[in-house]
């Protein structure tokens, strides 16, 4: 059977650095809640039906374990933010750890970027950064806490071995020393090894990146969108690669910002068409696991308006509607199925990024209507499925 796993992001609670950082009391739902609609009919702002609630309480996450359950989600991909050494936004997570009777799979994703002040285009001034030192003793470290939730009873494997996703491996200057390390450190605690996977965003690099890894996950509706406006605009292509060999990150950021046409001196938000992307990601090829080659496991997208954050110069994909994201999971849903059946995963974008407008948790216009979809997309007549999740 299909197991879906949803993205899963953890900032919808307080943290002493976001009260630094932001303002006393921040969390996302400040962005969420402020946001504006941007010109006729534009959904703005994105209200959940069960109202602004806070991560660090047990009961919500309770509550999105059973919702996500009642509707076939097999596991959360929970953000894991690691700044050698100092971790934030972790206590939805701890929460779910902490729990054994939180019944879903669960894996982690490390975001391992620099934070700056970005949501307010200022992208030169760092928050946080993020070193990637090559030393063991930082990796062992970092292992200490992954290693709870790899040996959790309810992790999410393939073939016995836990997953476990990198979001910006390209930014890692040992990485093929700290993966070994990682799965050296797996087998140490008695794990058959780890399974690893990079998360494509089709950045130059990629495929030399992903060779060190067990698979690679597609990240929508970017790995596609981008795929598509670099194979429309070579030059652009060229050009970004060579940037990004001369400038620091914020200057990436820049010119990356001008090429999408969403710099903040020559325009406003950037219009996307959602159907026509569901259609690209859809219509891709899905090559088959072959052994020595990093294995692809497709992603979808529930929807994409990040207003709340960045206001007039959003990106907007346009049109969104659960019977279009249902048309899409359904033909990914086809793709797999010719796989054995551990390794038919299906990665979601997302399950509660209210401040990008992705979520597939309820809200006060669609309701159930995109958790129904799940469902009915895996081949069951109803939304819900009592046999879900399957971990392990």
């Amino acid at each position: 059977m299909i197991r879906y796993v949803a993205h899963y992001f953890p900032q919808l609670h307080r943290i002493p650095e976001n009260d630094e950082w932001w303002g006393a009391g921040f969390t996302d739902w400040d962005n969420v809640r402020r946001a504006q609609p941007l010109f006729a009919g534009h959904h703005q702002p994105r209200v959940p039906a069960a109202g602004y609630y806070d991560q660090a309480q047990l009961e919500v996450i309770r509550r999105q374990v059973e919702q996500a359950r009642a509707f076939g989600v097999s596991a959360f991909c929970h953000y894991h933010y690691w700044f050698d050494g100092k971790q934030l936004l972790e206590t939805p997570t701890n929460l779910f750890l902490d729990h054994r009777d939180l019944d879903l799979g669960v894996c982690l994703a490390w975001a391992n970027e620099t934070w700056s002040r970005r949501w307010d285009g200022q992208d030169h001034l760092t928050l946080i950064e993020q070193r990637h030192p090559p030393e063991r003793e930082r990796w062992a470290l970092h292992v200490e806490y992954l290693l709870r939730a790899w040996t959790d009873p309810r992790a999410l494997t393939i073939d016995g071995r836990p997953l476990f996703l990198i979001y910006r491996p390209q930014k890692i200057s040992a990485l093929p020393q700290m993966l070994d390390y990682f799965r050296e450190r797996a087998h140490d605690a008695g794990l058959p090894g780890l399974y690893l996977c990079a998360m494509d965003q089709s950045r130059p690099g990629d495929d030399e990146v992903a060779r060190h890894f067990d698979a690679r996950v597609r990240f929508e509706p970017f790995c596609t969108y981008y795929q598509v406006r670099e194979r429309q605009s070579p030059a652009a292509r060229t050009l970004v690669r060579a940037v990004k060999s001369v400038l620091p990150e914020a200057g990436v950021n820049l010119v990356q910002r001008v090429l999408h046409g969403v710099d903040d001196l020559v325009s406003g938000p950037t219009r996307i068409d959602y159907a026509r992307v569901w259609d690209e990601i859809a219509a891709r090829d899905l090559p088959a696991p072959r052994p020595g080659e990093p294995a692809v496991f497709p992603g979808a997208f529930v929807d994409w308006d990040n207003t709340a954050r960045y206001r007039g110069h959003a990106t907007i994909f346009e049109g969104a509607s659960p019977e279009v994201f249902e048309r899409g999971l359904r033909r990914l849903c086809g793709k797999l199925a010719a796989r054995r059946p551990e390794e038919q995963l299906l990665f979601i974008n997302a399950w509660n990024e209210w401040a990008e407008g992705c979520y597939l948790e309820p809200d006060a216009r669609s309701g159930t209507r995109y958790l129904e979809a799940l469902g009915r997309a895996r081949g069951t007549s109803e939304g819900s499925d009592p046999s879900a999740p399957t971990v392990g």
